[in-house]
């Protein structure tokens, strides 16, 4: 048979049955579908999309050069009196 599932079809969604990877495929225009063999079994989806792994890298990035510049201000020193 084939599970319709009402949610958006985005990349990033990644779907087992019987801990086997499965394909996703669109349906309904903006839905998600899945096809499952006759029989009893477990499905599991997981949302985990590549763009939300950069972010998060790109702020552990920012915040550790923040906190570098922060506690080590006797290397970056910003002059007093500016030549007229």
């Amino acid at each position: 048979g084939i599970l319709v599932i009402s949610d958006s079809f985005y990349p990033g969604w990644k779907a087992t049955i019987d801990n086997q990877k499965t394909e996703i495929y669109p349906a309904n225009i903006n839905s998600k579908a899945i096809t499952v063999p006759q029989g009893t079994h477990e499905i599991n989806l997981e949302y985990s999309p590549e763009s939300f792994k950069a972010g998060a890298a790109i702020t552990v990035l920012s915040h550790l050069i923040l906190f570098f510049l922060l506690f080590n201000k006797s290397k970056f020193k910003v002059r007093q009196n500016f030549p007229a």
